[in-house]
């Protein structure tokens, strides 16, 4: 089933046949979020761009330009939110197709907003995203052919934007799928060549307390934080979450959110404090609001989600992979609907 059949089957609610896996995934997702895929424009807004990622992450994707010289192309970078930062295209005539599509600095193309593209949802399943043609949710985006790769931090392990190659969709290569991947890795080992004596000291505390425990670990201090998936579930937020542990003392037992507590302790030379995390015993172990207060289309999500692990056998990686999505992400929507614990959805 070619590209565009297998599009317009997908529309009018039937099955498609011959659409890779990612991509069926993320349509569902686009459709889940309400994306219309006749009518959507780009959002874009004033962002800034003058960052340590971006200074980073510049020359990387400036060298691989002068590769890219001999026909219509681009290069993309956005944060970890899908905001474009940073842009480069090889002809004036495919900077005023973005320009028009709206693809421009401050774009949004946040998948849950704009569909299946190549930013968008390599940013949601956290691997490299191939979107071509008619593979875009979006009708409007069809002519384009876009790669994406995310890019994570080499210290604190988090996704902190994505890289993406586009072209017109006649234009597609593997060539792109090579490039993208490239840059991806590139731009990390440029964050981890800038990382200070401080951010390695901490990333060898949490390894070591990763080691010394089975439970959750987080480490912070006062600019960043380093936390594993089962951690990062709970969204902890870096300033909150240092505000309350920079002047604890050893052994400490605090409240982090609802039905979360940590035990504290202080990393020496002042690094900066890891936390294990456990349950809160005085709160029921699901503060999640009730499904009944859940929309349509939570609903619909939180019942594929509760199919897939019953499908997988309780196996949240292989739930995750098979629905397209983190680990982490994952996490955050079995706790959001109260999946795996008393009262879950059937």
């Amino acid at each position: 089933m070619a590209r565009r059949e297998a599009w317009e089957a997908f529309q009018s609610g039937a099955e498609p046949v011959g659409v890779p896996a990612q991509v069926l995934t993320s349509w569902r997702r686009s459709r889940w979020s309400g994306v219309d895929p006749a009518d959507t424009q780009i959002p874009v807004r004033d962002m800034e761009t003058d960052s340590d990622f971006v200074r980073l992450a510049t020359p990387v994707l400036l060298r691989a330009a002068d590769m890219l010289t001999s026909g219509p192309a681009s290069i993309s970078l956005a944060d970890a939110q899908g905001n474009i930062l940073w842009g480069w295209v090889s002809e004036r005539r495919i900077g005023q197709a973005l320009e028009a599509a709206r693809v421009l600095k401050g774009a949004s193309m946040n998948e849950e907003r704009i569909g299946t593209n190549g930013v968008g949802t390599a940013l949601e399943s956290g691997q490299l995203a191939e979107v071509v043609g008619a593979q875009h949710f979006v009708e409007a985006f069809h002519r384009w052919a876009c790669v994406g790769a995310p890019v994570t931090h080499p210290i604190t392990r988090r996704v902190v934007g994505a890289v993406c190659v586009s072209c017109f969709e006649p234009d597609t290569s593997q060539f792109q799928r090579a490039m993208t991947s490239s840059l991806a890795d590139g731009v990390a080992g440029r964050l981890a060549d800038s990382a200070t004596a401080a951010e390695r000291a901490l990333l060898d505390a949490f390894l070591a307390g990763q080691r010394r425990t089975t439970a959750p670990v987080v480490v912070v201090n006062h600019q960043m934080i380093i936390s594993d998936e089962a951690a990062g579930a709970w969204g902890l937020g870096h300033d909150a979450l240092w505000g309350l542990v920079r002047e604890v003392s050893a052994g400490t037992d605090l409240v982090l959110k609802e039905g979360l507590r940590g035990r504290a302790h202080p990393l020496n030379d002042g690094v900066g404090v890891l936390l294990t995390l456990h349950p809160d015993p005085q709160v029921p172990a699901d503060p999640s609001p009730p499904v009944a207060r859940m929309t349509r289309l939570e609903s619909a999500e939180a019942a594929i989600i509760a199919a897939m692990l019953s499908e997988c056998n309780g196996n949240k990686t292989a739930a995750a992979s098979r629905l397209g999505i983190s680990r982490v992400t994952l996490y955050q929507k079995l706790r959001r609907y109260r999946i795996g614990t008393p009262g879950q959805v059937p």
